[in-house]
């Protein structure tokens, strides 16, 4: 059974990565201050609009809005699946990529699984179609992630308000007890119980 990678090496890949040296074997760049620049190769432009920061270690384009990491740019460019994308760059610093091997769960646990599965649609849902939902995207664009990204990792935000989640899904003791369980809801010490997760991604 395949495994997961883990994130931890994710992690560790991107900071042992130097975007520069990705994009610039695809997309020759030239120094423009204290970055890089190119034509950007998502879209037609003349101007080049497509920066590459070596500090930062992103790829931004002010033309189309392209923007994210290394990984991100392989997905786009090359046309790559997330664990190709992890795979190539891992080849290119000589690092092996581990995996978590996934277990047969209990049927407690798959309870709580199936739980948070559906919240996290919720929280997906949210960030599509919430009133607020530009704010978390915003921040989400800072932070390097493209909406391939987002999408292929089911990003979501938690809405303001205090029970969101627990008026949606704790509509029973059992669904109150389980929602408590996968970690979805906290108590204060007057034994009010409210969602842990509010107005975050």
């Amino acid at each position: 059974m395949a495994g997961q990678i883990p994130t931890q090496f994710i992690d560790d890949l991107l900071t042992r990565v130097d975007i520069v040296d990705v994009v610039d074997a695809r997309v020759p760049l030239k120094k423009a201050g204290k970055n890089l620049q190119a034509c950007c190769p998502f879209h037609n432009e003349k101007t080049p609009s497509f920066t590459v920061s070596p500090d930062k270690q992103f790829y931004h384009c002010f033309g189309c809005g392209a923007h994210g990491t290394a990984i991100g740019f392989l997905m786009e460019y090359d046309q790559m699946s997330f664990p190709e994308s992890i795979h190539e760059l891992a080849d290119l610093v000589g690092m092996t990529v581990p995996t978590t091997q996934s277990l047969s769960p209990s049927p407690a646990t798959q309870n709580l699984y199936d739980v948070l599965d559906k919240v996290s649609q919720y929280y997906v849902h949210q960030l599509q179609t919430h009133p607020q939902r530009t704010i978390f995207e915003d921040y989400l664009k800072q932070r390097g992630l493209s909406s391939k990204t987002i999408e292929l990792f089911n990003i979501g935000m938690a809405p303001d308000g205090w029970d969101n989640v627990l008026k949606t899904f704790g509509t029973t003791d059992l669904a109150r007890q389980q929602l408590n369980e996968a970690g979805l809801l906290s108590s204060n010490d007057k034994g009010r119980t409210y969602d842990r997760f509010r107005n975050r991604v």
